[in-house]
């Protein structure tokens, strides 16, 4: 079983662009216009952020300077979504509260009624949280006490609403201080009659693997690891109720999920990595220097590089000039249409150097990066066009300075992934059928974790 990766978006998940090749009437639309469908096949809402942008525009126009004939011929709609109650955004109150209003289950069935289940976008699949209130670690008895009393008051009647549509399932979500804590709450869930559930709070440990894998499957030794019987995905394969891990999305946890046949995973580390923090995806792929594919891999990290946007050093690149607008040598499509218009003779420059960092070659030819190449960075406060005003310039990915380089590098990356857990695909088949001796022991790195019996 493959799990389902949820790509969290917010409402900032958005790259400009300009509409038109006569003016510059610019628009803002989903950066889900750039990904592969792989990615924006499961998709997941807060009710921290508002989602309509995504559901607006979702399948829009793109740059039509822009090579966008990829992108566009591989336009499948979403098909499933998963939305939370923003539980994150009101862990310190002592109630939850969405925005002025105290959340309980009417409210939030109301605000999934309204933002998704009767959208324009028809879904094959809707997940939609019960309400919940995040339990750490350090709370003390009474915190605790009142945040299980709110999740379970609300379970029951939050479950029967969601009876009213067949494409919804209420997803119990699943706290606590400790792993018997949790399991109290899934058998809690369990007996109300909820088939699938979720580990809340669980982004805290994003780098404590062992803690993680102890609280999902009872491992103790990651080296020989299987799955506790009485742990919480042990009592999901035996009671037949899927389960969903919140927030925990990096590559090498995607591996971890897919040796887990976990049901479901989501996150937003596509946005955090690409736009917030600048990280560039480089694929060993073997499509140039420093990119040779490793012989005998052990974890997804050998697979790809991450590389600080700012090491492009893009300051100091060659930039070579794009044929004028009108040009012969632009797409004829445009060519008729441009020849009866008045048209601004403006210069766009484009990348003119091969980067190169560390010795690994960062060229990149996926469908996102092939559109932003010729697409035009829409951004007055770029400092590429701060320090060349007369000039437009491309949304190259390797850029920092607009949404329109951040956004493109969040695509760029959302490629990359989309390679990579098709590398853990094949890497968890070959293992599974084949037999592991001391040559090939490194595919035990790979293969599906089974439930001790």
């Amino acid at each position: 079983m493959k799990p389902k990766f949820f790509v969290a978006l917010a409402h900032t998940d958005t790259i400009a662009c300009f509409t038109s090749t006569v003016d510059e009437k610019r628009t803002r639309i989903s950066n889900l216009n750039l990904f592969p469908d792989s990615l924006k096949e499961n998709l997941l809402f807060s009710m921290s952020f508002d989602s309509a942008i995504h559901y607006d525009s979702m399948s829009s126009d793109l740059d039509p300077m822009g090579n966008s004939g990829a992108l566009n011929a591989h336009d499948t709609p979403p098909k499933r979504m998963f939305a939370d109650c923003g539980a994150f955004q009101f862990r310190e109150l002592p109630r939850p509260m969405l925005r002025t209003i105290e959340l309980n289950h009417e409210i939030a069935w109301d605000y999934y009624e309204k933002k998704h289940i009767k959208a324009k976008h028809q879904w094959d699949e809707i997940l939609l949280c019960s309400p919940d209130h995040i339990i750490t670690a350090d709370m003390d008895d009474e915190q605790s006490k009142s945040r299980f009393e709110f999740i379970k008051e609300n379970a029951s009647p939050f479950l029967e609403k969601s009876k009213s549509d067949p494409r919804v399932f209420a997803v119990g979500v699943i706290h606590g201080r400790n792993i018997q804590e949790r399991i109290e709450q899934y058998e809690m869930f369990k007996s109300i009659g909820y088939e699938y559930v979720a580990l809340g709070g669980m982004v805290p440990y994003s780098t404590k693997q062992q803690q993680v894998l102890e609280i999902v499957a009872g491992i103790i030794d990651i080296e020989a690891p299987f799955i506790d019987q009485s742990s919480i995905l042990g009592r999901c394969r035996r009671d037949g109720v899927k389960l969903h891990i919140f927030g925990l999305n990096s590559p090498d946890w995607i591996r971890w999920w897919h040796r887990l046949q976990i049901d479901s995973f989501d996150g937003s580390k596509l946005s955090t990595e690409g736009a917030a923090n600048g990280w560039y995806y480089v694929p060993n792929d073997g499509k140039g220097s420093g990119r040779d594919m490793p012989d005998k891999p052990t974890r997804v990290g050998q697979l790809y590089h991450r590389i600080a946007v700012k090491k492009m050093k893009s300051d100091s690149w060659s930039w070579g000039e794009k044929p004028l607008i009108g040009n012969s040598l632009w797409d004829i499509k445009y060519r008729d249409e441009l020849k009866s218009k008045k048209v601004k003779k403006e210069i766009i420059r484009v990348c003119g150097k091969n980067v190169i960092v560390n010795g690994i070659q960062t060229q990149c030819f996926c469908t996102a990066c092939k559109y932003l190449k010729s697409s035009r960075c829409t951004s007055e406060r770029c400092w590429y066009r701060k320090t060349n005003p007369n000039e437009r310039h491309v949304a190259e990915a390797r850029m920092m300075g607009s949404t329109e380089h951040n956004m493109g590098r969040v695509a760029h990356n959302a490629f990359v992934v989309s390679w990579l857990i098709e590398q853990i695909e094949k890497y968890a088949k070959e293992a599974d059928e084949s037999e592991i001796g001391e040559e090939n022991s490194w595919l035990l790195n790979w293969k599906t974790i089974e439930v001790m019996h």
